[in-house]
C-alpha cells in the first residue's frame, strides 16, 4: 500500500495532543483501568503494612518483687518492668497473663517465674534482671560501690567514630524495591504500547491516522499518553507505600525523602520514553498479535540487564564500576536514582548523568520513528529489524 504523504510535514504539537488525549481516553477511562488502581493501592498498602509489623519488634513485661526495682540494674531492650509487693502477687501476675514474667526476691534467694507459654524474649529478660541484681549484691559483698563503678565504667568507655557515608541496610533495599518497581512499569508498559501497535496495524486504524498525522507525531502522541497512565499507576503504588509507611513510625525514616522520589520519578520518564519508543518500533513490525512476542526479545534483552546491574548497584554503592555505569544508558535510568535516594551523588553528576540518557533518548526517538514510518503499513509477514532500517 502507498503510504500516505506525511513524511515532510513539520511536527505540530496540536496534533501531538490529539494523539496524546485519545490515548489516554482509551486506557485510563475504563472500568478496568479504574479499578485495576484501587485493587493496587490496597494490595500495596496491605504488603507494606503487613511487612512492617511482621517485623516490627515486641516486647515483654516483667515484674520484680521483693527488692527496690532500682536494684535490678537497667532492663533490656523491649523489655518493660512493673514492680510487685510479693511472691504471691508476681505468682498471679504471671498466671493471669498480666505480665510474661516475673523476679521474685526472698532473703538471698532469687527466683523466675514464667509460664509454660512465656516467649524466649521475657525468659531472657527476666534472667538478665535477675542477674543484674545478682552482680550487684556480689559487688556490695567485696565491698565495691556498683556507682561508682558504673560511673569509672562509663568514663573509660571508648568513642565511636563513624567514618564515610554509610547508608542504612534497610533504606537501601527501599530505595532499590521502589526503582525495581518502577522498571517493571517500564516494561509492562512498553508491552501495551506494541500491543496497542498491533492492534492499530491488524485492524487498519493507523492507515486513517497517518493520513493527517506524521509517524513522529503519532509515536510521541502514544508513548505520552501511555506513559501518563503509568505514572498515575506509579503514584497509586507510592501512595499505598507511602501511607502505610506512616502508620509504623519508626519504618518512617526507611522512606527516600519526597525530593528524592520526584528525583526518582524523573528518572523513570527518562527511561521509559527510550523503552517506549523501541517497544513501539517493535510493535509495527507485526501484523498479529501471535508474533509479537518474537520481536519484543530484542528489546527484553537490553530492559533486564539493568535490573540486575542495579540489584548488584545496591550493596556496592561506593564501588568503582558503580562510579562508571551511573553516566551508561539506560543502567543510569536506575543506578542514579539509586544514589540519589541513599544520599551518595551530587546534583552535577546526576545532571551529567541526565544529559547523557537524554540524547540516548532523542537517537532512540528518532530511530524508534524510522523503524515505525518504514513498517507500520507493511501488512502480512513480520518486518525483521534490518529490513525496517534499511527500507
Amino acid at each position: 500500500m502507498k503510504r500516505p504523504d506525511t513524511e515532510h510535514r513539520s511536527l505540530r504539537p496540536s496534533r501531538v495532543r490529539l494523539v496524546y488525549l485519545r490515548e489516554l481516553r482509551a486506557r485510563m477511562m475504563t472500568r478496568g483501568y479504574l479499578m485495576s488502581l484501587v485493587f493496587l493501592s490496597l494490595i500495596i498498602f496491605g504488603l507494606v503494612f503487613g511487612l512492617n509489623l511482621i517485623g516490627k519488634s515486641s516486647s515483654a513485661d516483667v515484674a520484680v518483687c521483693g527488692a527496690p526495682a532500682s536494684s535490678f540494674g537497667a532492663a533490656p531492650p523491649d523489655v518493660r518492668v512493673k514492680a510487685c509487693a510479693g511472691a504471691g502477687e508476681a505468682r498471679k501476675l504471671v498466671e493471669d497473663k498480666h505480665v510474661d514474667a516475673a523476679v521474685v526476691v526472698s532473703g538471698s534467694h532469687t527466683s523466675v517465674l514464667v509460664r509454660a507459654d512465656t516467649g524466649d524474649q521475657a525468659r531472657a529478660g527476666a534472667a538478665a534482671l535477675a542477674g543484674n541484681r545478682a552482680t550487684t549484691q556480689a559487688l556490695l559483698r567485696q565491698k565495691v560501690d556498683p556507682g561508682q563503678l558504673a560511673q569509672d565504667t562509663a568514663a573509660a568507655a571508648p568513642t565511636t567514630v563513624t567514618v564515610g557515608n554509610a547508608v542504612g541496610g534497610l533504606q537501601v533495599g527501599v530505595a532499590a524495591s521502589l526503582i525495581v518497581i518502577l522498571f517493571m512499569q517500564i516494561v509492562g508498559q512498553g508491552s501495551m504500547i506494541a500491543q496497542g501497535v498491533v492492534e492499530e496495524k491488524s485492524t487498519r486504524v493507523v492507515e486513517v491516522l497517518l493520513a493527517t498525522l506524521t509517524p513522529l507525531e503519532l509515536l510521541i502522541g502514544k508513548v505520552s499518553g501511555i506513559a501518563t497512565s503509568a505514572m498515575v499507576q506509579v503514584g497509586t503504588m507510592l501512595g499505598g507505600v507511602v501511607v502505610a509507611q506512616s502508620m509504623v513510625s519508626d519504618q518512617v525514616a526507611a522512606m527516600p525523602e519526597p525530593k528524592d522520589m520526584m528525583v526518582t520519578v524523573l528518572w523513570f520518564l527518562l527511561t521509559f520514553a527510550m523503552f517506549a519508543s523501541l517497544y513501539a518500533a517493535a510493535g509495527s513490525l507485526v501484523s498479529r498479535p501471535e508474533d509479537l512476542q518474537g520481536v519484543l526479545t530484542p528489546v527484553m534483552v537490553l530492559a533486564l540487564p539493568p535490573v540486575g546491574v542495579a540489584t548488584a548497584a545496591a550493596a556496592h554503592l561506593s564501588a568503582p564500576w558503580v562510579s562508571v555505569v551511573q553516566y551508561i544508558p539506560p543502567f543510569s535510568g536506575l543506578v542514579m536514582p539509586l544514589k540519589s535516594s541513599v544520599g551518595t551523588v551530587t546534583t552535577v553528576q546526576q545532571l551529567a548523568a541526565a544529559g547523557t540518557l537524554l540524547m540516548v533518548t532523542a537517537c532512540c526517538m528518532a530511530l524508534a520513528a524510522r523503524i515505525y514510518r518504514n513498517s507500520v503499513l507493511r501488512v502480512g509477514a513480520p518486518v525483521r529489524w534490518r529490513q525496517a532500517l534499511a527500507a
